[in-house]
C-alpha cells in the first residue's frame, strides 16, 4: 500500500516527465532482453555464424547505440539489471548485489529473500522489497493497469528486479529444480506450472551438452571435451546437485525461451490496446569463465544456441504480434574483460585478493592496538564491514581507527584504493574518477564501512570463496540494441549512460521515467 500511495503522488505530481512524442509508434509489447555477458565484440566476432533470423536481424535491422557506459562500480550483474531497469545508479535503487549482509547473524543473504512472503515451487519466500524504487515495468502499471508485466529470467533476483513491485507473472528456474515463483505477485502463472507437470526442467538437466556443430567449425577449441560431450551430467548425482552447473548450459536459455513462448501466447501480450511489457534473462557466462572473453568453443556454442532460441522468438513475436508493433530492446552486464589465466599467460600482472585472509590479519591488527574485540565483521565484494556497535561502545576514535586501518591496507597486494564510505560521499567530478563512480555504488547501509579497489587483473574472492565478476575499475560498457516498432537502422555513436535506457525506452512507450531517474532518453532515428 505504502509503494502504490508514493508511486499515485508521483503520477499525479510529475506530469513534466510524461513522455509524450509523436516521433515513435507507440508498442504493443516491448520485450526487454538482458543478456548476462553479452558484449558488441562477440555480436562481431561471430556474426557471420548468427542466423538470419536472430540476433543478426536485430544488428542488420536496429539501432546500436555503441557507447553506453556505467556511471559506477559493482560487481555484480543484478545491480546492473537494476540500473537499467530504474535509470538510476546503486546508490539510489539499492540493489548493490545479489546479497546484502545480515544485521542479525552477520552472514549475507539473497537480497531478494524476504521471510514475509511464501515461495511458489519453492521453499524461500521473495519479494522486490529491497528495490528501493520503480522501474519501466512499475511506472507502465501505474499509467496503464490492464497492462500486463512479466518477467522470467535463470535466477529469481534477475526476475523480480526486471519485473518490479506489481508485475503479473515473474518466473525463474529454481534450485530446487522447479519453475517458481513467490506469493508478493499472489500467484505463479498456469503457463509457467504447467512446465513443472510436464517435467521439462528435470529431464533437461540430465541432458548431456554436445556441440551444435562439429568441433573444427568453431572458432576456439573447446575447454574441455569427453565422449562427444561439452557437459556430461555426473551420473548419482540428485537433481538439486546438478542445478549449479545446468544454469551455465545451453538448456537454461531454452528454458526461459520456451516460458516466454507461452507467456505470449497464453496471456495474448500485444493483442489489445494496452502496451505489455515482457522481461526476460538470458546467460552466455560458462561455469569456468565468468570474464569478457570469448575464447572457447562452449562459450560461442552457448552464443549460437541462444541466438536459435531468439530467431524463434521473433518469429512468434511476428506471427502473435507483429513486429512493427513491438520493441525490442536487448542489454548486456559488466564483466572483466580478460581472465586471470590468459593475463598469467602473457606474464600480465595478476593475483587472488583472498578476503578471508584479509579480514583476519586486519582484525589481528586492530585486536593489537584496539583490544581482543572482532572489529572488522565480514567482507564482500570490496566492502569491509566494521564493527560499528563496538566501535560507539567503546568511544574509539573513529578517525585515528580509520587512518590506521588505511596504513595497514595500504600494504597488502593487490589494493589500489581505499576510500572511507564518509569520504566516498564527498566524491565530485567525471565518471572516469574511481572515487566517483564509487560514490554512484554506495548505498548506505548496504555496502561497506570501508570500501577498496582492486588493481587490475587481481581477482577478488570474498571470505566464502566466491569470485566476483568484476575485480578491476576500468571504465565498462554495455551494448544496447533497438528494434522494431518504426525504428530506422542506425548508429549512435555519442557517449551514453545504462541510467539513460529506461528513459529512452519510457519515452516510445509514452509513460513517466522511474521515480529515481537520473537518465536521459537516447534520441532514435525513426522512420517517417
Amino acid at each position: 500500500m505504502r509503494y502504490r500511495l508514493l508511486w499515485l503522488l508521483f503520477f499525479l505530481c510529475n506530469n513534466i516527465l510524461f513522455a509524450q512524442t509523436t516521433d515513435y509508434n507507440k508498442p504493443k509489447l516491448v520485450v526487454a532482453i538482458n543478456i548476462d555477458g553479452l558484449k558488441n565484440e562477440h555480436l562481431t566476432l561471430l556474426y557471420n555464424r548468427l542466423s538470419e533470423g536472430g540476433l543478426r536481424r536485430i544488428v542488420d535491422g536496429g539501432i546500436s547505440v555503441e557507447n553506453v557506459e556505467f556511471n559506477y562500480i559493482s560487481k555484480n550483474p543484478l545491480t546492473d539489471v537494476a540500473s537499467i531497469h530504474t535509470a538510476t545508479t546503486p546508490s539510489r535503487h539499492g540493489v548493490v548485489g545479489d546479497r546484502i549482509l545480515s544485521a542479525l547473524d552477520n552472514d549475507f543473504v539473497s537480497i531478494t529473500d524476504d521471510p514475509a512472503y511464501h515461495g511458489i515451487y519453492s521453499s524461500l519466500g521473495r519479494s522486490a522489497s529491497n528495490l528501493t524504487v520503480t522501474n519501466i515495468a512499475d511506472m507502465l502499471k501505474i499509467a496503464s493497469p490492464k497492462s500486463k508485466v512479466v518477467s522470467i529470467a535463470i535466477d529469481a533476483d534477475k526476475a523480480i528486479v526486471m519485473g518490479g513491485h506489481n508485475a503479473d507473472g515473474v518466473v525463474w528456474i529454481d534450485s530446487e529444480v522447479s519453475i517458481a515463483s513467490t506469493d508478493y505477485y499472489s500467484k505463479i502463472p498456469v503457463w509457467a506450472s504447467s512446465l513443472n507437470s510436464a517435467n521439462l526442467l528435470a529431464d533437461l538437466i540430465k541432458k548431456a551438452w554436445r556441440p551444435t556443430y562439429s568441433l573444427h567449425t568453431y572458432l576456439f577449441p573447446p575447454f574441455s571435451v569427453a565422449d562427444g560431450c561439452f557437459y556430461s551430467p555426473p551420473s548419482g548425482r540428485k537433481p538439486t546437485e546438478l542445478m549449479g552447473s545446468f544454469v551455465y548450459t545451453p538448456y537454461a536459455n531454452t528454458l526461459v525461451n520456451e516460458l516466454a513462448k507461452k507467456a505470449i501466447d497464453i496471456e495474448a501480450l500485444g493483442t489489445d490496446n494496452y502496451t505489455d511489457m515482457l522481461c526476460l534473462g538470458y546467460n552466455v557466462y560458462t561455469s569456468f569463465d565468468k570474464t569478457s572473453e570469448l575464447t572457447c568453443a562452449e562459450k560461442e556454442d552457448i552464443y549460437l544456441r541462444l541466438d536459435r532460441d531468439l530467431a524463434e522468438l521473433l518469429r512468434i513475436i511476428n506471427e502473435k504480434v507483429k513486429t512493427e508493433h513491438t520493441l525490442i530492446v536487448i542489454t548486456g552486464t559488466q564483466s572483466d574483460a580478460i581472465s586471470e589465466k590468459t593475463l598469467s599467460a602473457s606474464r600480465l600482472p595478476t593475483g587472488k585478493f583472498d578476503g578471508k585472509r584479509m579480514m583476519a590479519l586486519l582484525n589481528s591488527f586492530l585486536m593489537a592496538k584496539y583490544g581482543q574485540v572482532r572489529w572488522v565483521m565480514n567482507y564482500a565484494d570490496g566492502n569491509i564491514f566494521l564493527n560499528n556497535t563496538e566501535i560507539d561502545n567503546r568511544n574509539v576514535d573513529r578517525e585515528r581507527l580509520y587512518r590506521d586501518i588505511f596504513v595497514f591496507l595500504s600494504q597488502i597486494r593487490g589494493i589500489s584504493a581505499i576510500y572511507s564510505a564518509e569520504q566516498l560521499q564527498r566524491a565530485n567530478g567525471d565518471n572516469a574518477d574511481v572515487a566517483v563512480r564509487l560514490k554512484n555504488y554506495l548505498y548506505l547501509g548496504r555496502c561497506g564501512d570501508i570500501v577498496i579497489s582492486l588493481s587490475s587483473g587481481w581477482v577478488d574472492i570474498d571470505t566464502d570463496g566466491n569470485e566476483s565478476r568484476i575485480s578491476s575499475s576500468a571504465l565498462q560498457y554495455s551494448p544496447l540494441l533497438f528494434y522494431g516498432i518504426n525504428l530506422e537502422k542506425s548508429r549512435v555513436g555519442s557517449r551514453q549512460f545504462v541510467t539513460d535506457i529506461a528513459p529512452t525506452v519510457c519515452k516510445i512507450m509514452q509513460i513517466p521515467y522511474p521515480s529515481a531517474s537520473i537518465g536521459n532518453a537516447i534520441v532514435l532515428k525513426t522512420r517517417k
